[in-house]
């Protein structure tokens, strides 16, 4: 893609924005900031929006930068990632790898699969219905933290703004799975039409939970 170049290295890939001196992108699944966060135990939203319990399966539509899929694992879930960028999935599939060579992480990385395309369409072709399906469109990111809003600043330049987000809650309802997880902004980013059974909120953003039956 123009203005991005992916490095590999020792470390790993690194994704590059050209002419910036911002720090790259990385997926590290051992890293400090990352391991903070599942210390942070049941303050964790989005497990709580999830219901995660050891065993659940659970199909992330957008994988990102796997943090999600990674929180949700360290819970217990057995979690799939589906990532359309071939250079996200380059860069989650090197770095999976890594992570189940860890003793640190390696029993959480190995509850994750990661699988390429487009989530729709995988959606349709899954074999098995999971417990729980999540979304997390692309959307600017509040203005805190110089680090994370680089990071995420630089995915969104990178992936670009997600507009299908009402298509991937609709193919995810219509798998037959009884729990669709969205995450929104904190205001706005209501979804014509849908009307979630309810919301777990945090401080700049919430979870839109769809529960059938």
């Amino acid at each position: 893609m123009a203005g991005f170049r992916l490095q590999l290295s020792d470390s790993g890939y690194s994704l590059y924005e050209t002419g910036s001196i911002r720090r790259p992108l990385r997926i590290d699944f051992t890293s400090r900031r990352l391991l903070h966060r599942l210390r942070q135990g049941g303050r964790e939203l989005l497990a709580k929006a999830v219901a995660a319990r050891p065993g659940l399966a659970v199909v992330d539509c957008t994988a990102g930068l796997g943090t999600d899929a990674f929180v949700l694992a360290a819970r217990g879930c057995e979690v799939r990632m589906i990532e359309r960028s071939h250079t996200l999935w380059l860069m989650l599939e090197d770095a999976l790898e890594r992570a189940r060579s860890s003793r640190e992480v390696g029993e959480i990385a190995r509850r994750m699969q990661l699988l390429r395309g487009e989530a729709r369409a995988l959606l349709a072709s899954l074999d098995d219905v999971p417990d729980v399906i999540t979304i997390d469109p692309m959307f600017p990111p509040r203005r805190k933290s110089a680090e994370v809003k680089g990071e995420l600043q630089l995915l969104q330049r990178f992936l670009g703004k997600d507009e299908d987000a009402r298509s991937l809650v609709l193919a995810a309802c219509a798998t037959g799975c009884k729990r669709v997880v969205l995450k929104r902004p904190l205001t706005g980013g209501d979804i014509t039409g849908l009307v979630p059974s309810h919301t777990i909120k945090g401080k700049a953003s919430r979870f839109d939970v769809f529960v059938r039956g």
